[in-house]
C-alpha cells in the first residue's frame, strides 16, 4: 500500500469511490436470507405481550390475573407481585421490570403474559382485571419544577433526575465588557430514531439456569451486564446473541431493557423460549425518544466579532424514567462549546421527570439540539454586527492544537477548511435570486469517557484458519453503518491482502471481544484500531510460525509470504503447521487498544475522546412568502473524519445522516395529547421519503488524525449535527424572520413572518 500523506488535507469530492464491502450482513440483506428478530423460532416457542397503563399517573390497587391464567395456551402471567422487581436503571435506578403500586406513564408497563400464540396472549391482557386511583400527572417540564408540582419519583426533589451548574472562565465579567449581547429561547420536540425494525427478543433460559438473549443491539456486553444485574444472575450465566440490526441509530444502544427483562423473567419462569416484540405503535409509546430541550441562550462578543462568552439555561424533558437521558443531556449541554473558541461559559440544564414516555439517546446524543440553537444565535449575532455569518465563523472557529473551553485536546481539525468549502459549494458569494442561504458547524467525539472514565478503549482478535484465510472477531456492532466493511479494509490493509480473504464474526457476547459498542462514533476509530493493531500482531505471529516452519527468515509482502529464498509459504501450509504443533491452537493475534491518558475531573473538565470530528454544511432554500411552505434545493456536507478508510460507507453515512437532520429540523416530533403519543404510527409521524430528500453534495477534507487507524475519525453522528441549524439559518436568510422551535414547518414560518395577524 502507498504511504499516507501527512503534509498537506486531501479534498476528496462526493460521487466517486469503489471499495469492495465485507460486511457479513450485506449479501444476506441483499438475497432475502437475513435473519431479523422478528424471524426467530425456536421449537415449544412461547409469545409474550406486555399490559400497559391507560393513565399517565396512577396508583395500582389491585391486580386478578385469574382471568388470564383460565384463557387456554397461557403458561404464565407476571406482576410485581410475583418477582423480585429490584431497581436498575442506565445512569440512574429509577425503573422495576413491572410497575410496584404506581404506573407512571401511558404505556408503562404492569403485567407480562407469555403464552402458545399471540393471539392467546392478547385474550389473557383483556382478562386482566387492575383497578387504579387516577393520580395528578404533570406534563410540562417547566411546571414540573413548581413547588406544587406532583412528585413523580419520591427520591427526587423538585421532580429533578441530573442536574449541573457549570462555569468556565468568567463569563459574568465578559458579559458586562462585551459591545453585542444577543439572546434567544429555543424549543426542540422529542423525536424517535424511527428504525425500520421494532424491537424484537426470543430469551431461552435452560435447566443449567444460563440465559441466551437473542436481540439486536449496539452495546450487548453493557446491556448483559444490567441484565445480569437486575435479575440477580451470574454475568457468567448470560449470553446475548445478535441477529442482523434493522437500523439503530442510537435507538439500539440499549434498546429495550423492560422487553428483555420481561421475556427473561417469562423463560425462566416456564421453562420455555419466549419471544416478544414491540408493535409499531409501542416503538413509539414506549420506544425511549430522543429528550425534548428548552434552551434560553445568551452570546456575548465585541464589535469586531469575537466570541467573548455563552450562558445557556437548559430544561430537557426526562419523561417518567431516565435510561441514558442524563448523559444525553450532558452531551447537549456541553459539546457545542467546543465548536468556537469560546473562553468564558456558564451553563445551568435540568433534567426533569414528567408522566410522559421515556426518553433516552438518538443520533448525535443531543448535539444536534444545541447546535440548531447555537448556530442560529450566530447568525443572529452577525446580523446586528452587519458581519457575513461565514466570516464571523472562521474568525472564532476551532483549530487544531487548540484545548477548548472544557478541556477537549484538539489534535487535528479541518473545520476552517470545512466552512470555506461548504461555502464554495453552496454558491454562498454567488447566489440565487429569490432563495435562502444558511451554515452551520458541528464537532463530535469519537469514543467518550462520559459512561465510564475507567474504559477507554477496545480490543479484537485477528486469527489464520486452517483454510488459510483471517478471521476478525470483534464485539463493535454493526446497524447499517459500514463498521464491518471499514474493519476488513483496515485488516486488509494491515495484513497486504484482498478484502475478500477476510471475514468478520460478531455479536456474540460468549465469543466476541467486550466492547462499549456502537456509540460516540467510536466504531472506526476505536474499535478499528483495535482491528488494526490485532492484525499486526496476526502478521508477527504468522512470520515467526513461517520461518520457524523453513528454517529460513519469511515475511508478508504483497499478501504472500516469502522466504528470503524466494520461496513461497500457503497461509493453510503455517496454519496446519502451528495447529499440529501445538496440539490444536490457532495463530490469533490480539489487539489491545488503549488511547493515551487523559485527565478528566469532577466537573468534566478534561479530553473526553481520543479524537473529535468536525463538519460544517451549507443549506439553499426557498420558501413561498405567501403560504410559508419551504423547499430544501440543496445540503452541502462538508466533513473532516480524517482519512476515510471505506468512501462507499462513507457516502451511505452522509445521505443517511443528512436525511434524519433534515427530518429532525422540518418534520419530525412527537404530539402529546395529556401524556398520550397523538402521532404514534408512521402514517401520523412525519419522517422525510425520497420525494422530500433534496439533492445532497458530499465533500471529505482528510487530514490524517494521529490516533486513528491509518488517520481515519468518527463520522456517523456527527453527519447529522449541522443540519437543523444551517436549515434554520437558511429559512432566517431567505424571510427575514427566525423560526426558533422545531421542526421548522410552512405553519411556523407563516406565523412568525405575520404574526402580527395570527398570534392564534
Amino acid at each position: 500500500m502507498p504511504a499516507i500523506k501527512k503534509a498537506e488535507p486531501v479534498i476528496r469530492k462526493g460521487r466517486s469511490g469503489s471499495a469492495v464491502n465485507q460486511d457479513p450482513d450485506v449479501w444476506a440483506k441483499i438475497t432475502g436470507k437475513a435473519v431479523y428478530g422478528t424471524d426467530l423460532y425456536f421449537p415449544g416457542m412461547l409469545y409474550g405481550k406486555i399490559l400497559r397503563s391507560p393513565h399517565p399517573h396512577a396508583r395500582i390497587k389491585r391486580i386478578d390475573t385469574a382471568g388470564a391464567y383460565a384463557v387456554p395456551g397461557v403458561r404464565s402471567v407476571l406482576t410485581a407481585g410475583d418477582i423480585s422487581n429490584k431497581s436498575y436503571g442506565i445512569v440512574v435506578e429509577d425503573e422495576q421490570p413491572l410497575a410496584h403500586n404506581r404506573a407512571r406513564y401511558i404505556g408503562d408497563e404492569v403485567a407480562a403474559v407469555a403464552a402458545v400464540d399471540e393471539e392467546s396472549a392478547s385474550k389473557a391482557l383483556e382478562a386482566i382485571k387492575i383497578e387504579y386511583e387516577p393520580l395528578p400527572a404533570i406534563f410540562d417540564p417547566t411546571e414540573a419544577l413548581l413547588d406544587e408540582a406532583v412528585q413523580i419519583h419520591n427520591n427526587c426533589p423538585g421532580n429533578i433526575a441530573w442536574e449541573r451548574d457549570m462555569e468556565r472562565g468568567e463569563p459574568e465579567r465578559a458579559f458586562a465588557g462585551a459591545d453585542l449581547v444577543v439572546e434567544n429561547e429555543f424549543s426542540i420536540p422529542s423525536v424517535h430514531p424511527t428504525y425500520l425494525e421494532p424491537i424484537a427478543c426470543v430469551a431461552v433460559s435452560d435447566y443449567m439456569e444460563n440465559l441466551t438473549i437473542y436481540t439486536a443491539l449496539q452495546s450487548p456486553d453493557v446491556v448483559r451486564e444490567i441484565i445480569a444485574e437486575a435479575l440477580e444472575l451470574p454475568l457468567s450465566k448470560v449470553r446475548i446473541i445478535g441477529p442482523v440490526m434493522g437500523g439503530g441509530f442510537g435507538g439500539r444502544v440499549y434498546g429495550n431493557l423492560k422487553l428483555y427483562l420481561l421475556s427473561s423473567l417469562l423463560s425462566m419462569h416456564t421453562g420455555s423460549s419466549v419471544k416478544m416484540r414491540l408493535t409499531r405503535e409501542e416503538e413509539f409509546t414506549v420506544g425511549r425518544p430522543m429528550i425534548a430541550a428548552r434552551m434560553k441562550v445568551r452570546m456575548a462578543l465585541r464589535r469586531d466579532g469575537t466570541f467573548l462568552a455563552r450562558e445557556s439555561d437548559i430544561i430537557t424533558d426526562n419523561g417518567a424514567y431516565s435510561a441514558q437521558a442524563p448523559w444525553v443531556s450532558k452531551t447537549l449541554s456541553e459539546r457545542n462549546d467546543s465548536v468556537y473558541r469560546i473562553p468564558n461559559i456558564k451553563t445551568r440544564a435540568r433534567l426533569v421527570y414528567t408522566n410522559k414516555v421515556p426518553t433516552a439517546q438518538y443520533r448525535g446524543y443531543g448535539n444536534q439540539a444545541a447546535n440548531f440553537a447555537y448556530e442560529s444565535l450566530i447568525d443572529q449575532a452577525a446580523q446586528k454586527l452587519s458581519l457575513d455569518p461565514l466570516h464571523l465563523r472562521l474568525k472564532n472557529c476551532t483549530r487544531a492544537g487548540d484545548v477548548t473551553v472544557h478541556g477537549l485536546d484538539i489534535k487535528s481539525c479541518a473545520l476552517s477548511e470545512c466552512l470555506q468549502k461548504a461555502a464554495e459549494k453552496v454558491g454562498w458569494n454567488n447566489r440565487k435570486e429569490g432563495c435562502g442561504y444558511g451554515i452551520s458547524a458541528g464537532i463530535h467525539a469519537s469514543g467518550s469517557l462520559v459512561a465510564n472514565k475507567d474504559f477507554r478503549g477496545a480490543s479484537a482478535r485477528a486469527v489464520l484458519e486452517l483454510d488459510g484465510r483471517m478471521t476478525v472477531y470483534t464485539g463493535e456492532q454493526e446497524y447499517g453503518q459500514g463498521a464491518y466493511g471499514a474493519f476488513v479494509q483496515i485488516a486488509a490493509r494491515t495484513l497486504g491482502l484482498e478484502p475478500q480473504l477476510l471475514t468478520i464474526y460478531c455479536r456474540d457476547t460468549l465469543v466476541t471481544p467486550y466492547s462499549q459498542g456502537a456509540l460516540a462514533n467510536r466504531q472506526t476509530t476505536i474499535g478499528g484500531r483495535a482491528v488494526q493493531l490485532a492484525a499486526e500482531e496476526l502478521k508477527k505471529l504468522i512470520e515467526e510460525a513461517a520461518s520457524e516452519m523453513t528454517g529460513e527468515p519469511v515475511k508478508m509482502i504483497g499478501g504472500s509470504l516469502a522466504a528470503v529464498s524466494g520461496k513461497l509459504i500457503r497461509f493453510d501450509e503455517v496454519a496446519r503447521y502451528h495447529h499440529h504443533r501445538t496440539s490444536g491452537l490457532t495463530l490469533a493475534g490480539e489487539g489491545c487498544y488503549v488511547p493515551p491518558p487523559s485527565k478528566y475531573d469532577e466537573t468534566s473538565y478534561g479530553n473526553i475522546s481520543v479524537t473529535y470530528s468536525f463538519a460544517a454544511h451549507a443549506a439553499e432554500v426557498k420558501v413561498d412568502r405567501e403560504t410559508g411552505a419551504l423547499t430544501v434545493h440543496r445540503i452541502v456536507a462538508v466533513h473532516d473524519s480524517g482519512h476515510i478508510v471505506n468512501p462507499p460507507g462513507a457516502r451511505g453515512q452522509i445521505y443517511g445522516g443528512v436525511t434524519q437532520g433534515l427530518g429532525f429540523g422540518c418534520y419530525e416530533g412527537y404530539v402529546f395529547d395529556r401524556g398520550k403519543v397523538a402521532n404514534s404510527s408512521l402514517a401520523d409521524y412525519r419522517i422525510p421519503t425520497a420525494l422530500d430528500v433534496p439533492r445532497i453534495d458530499y465533500h471529505f477534507i482528510e487530514i490524517n488524525d494521529p490516533e486513528g487507524p491509518f488517520g481515519a475519525k468518527g463520522l456517523g453522528e456527527v453527519v447529522q449535527v449541522p443540519v437543523p441549524g444551517a436549515i434554520a439559518n437558511a429559512v432566517a436568510d431567505a424571510t427575514g424572520v427566525r423560526v426558533t422551535n422545531l421542526p421548522i414547518t410552512a405553519e411556523k414560518i407563516y406565523r412568525t413572518m405575520f404574526k402580527g395577524e395570527c398570534d392564534g
